[in-house]
């Protein structure tokens, strides 16, 4: 690769000298005849013996200024692909376990809305019963006033006989504007 890189188009030159980089074609080729020949042994690549190590912060053929930071801003150089028969695995379990987390809360949901309807009944009991019971204490209100009323009336009836009794010229027509007159004379 590095051999196909260092060719340029008729008309246009390098700016380092070119006899640089032929010597290290040339080193690179002997080198890999070499490790052709040890056959299996500790093999390194010619590239980087002949050209050696990347400059710290830097990637050898990257061109100037690609450093580690840059290149891993990029994302990975790979990526993944994966046969067709695993993702449509991945997306049945997938699948299969959104379904089982949707019946989980539709279930849940149901639960809710069972509790939440008992709770309504409840509260339209109560309510019926606090309904009856205001019915009921209206009721005994009325009763006690008209009992009063009947009690004021029995003493004010005993309290007229009483006063006949002791001044018989007293007619209930005179006895009536007394009381006419007395109501009248209080407003």
């Amino acid at each position: 690769m590095f051999e196909e890189t260092r060719r340029r188009k008729e008309g246009r030159t390098y700016d380092r000298p070119y006899d640089d980089t032929q010597q290290k074609i040339q080193v690179m080729r002997e080198l890999e005849a070499s490790q052709d020949d040890q056959c299996g042994e500790s093999v390194k690549d010619p590239f980087d013996d002949v050209m050696g190590n990347a400059r710290r912060g830097t990637k050898l053929l990257q061109g100037l200024g690609a450093t580690r930071k840059k290149r891993k801003d990029k994302g990975p150089g790979t990526s993944l692909i994966l046969p067709e028969e695993i993702m449509e695995s991945i997306k049945s379990v997938v699948t299969a376990d959104v379904q089982k987390d949707i019946s989980v809360e539709i279930e849940e949901f149901a639960k809710e809305k069972e509790v939440h309807a008992a709770q309504e009944a409840e509260i339209e009991r109560k309510t019926k019963e606090l309904e009856s019971e205001t019915l009921k204490l209206q009721e005994i209100r009325m009763d006690i006033e008209n009992q009063l009323w009947n009690i004021t009336l029995d003493a004010v009836i005993s309290a007229l006989a009483q006063l006949r009794q002791k001044d018989p010229s007293l007619t209930p027509e005179i006895i009536a504007k007394a009381i006419v007159s007395t109501t009248t004379n209080d407003a």
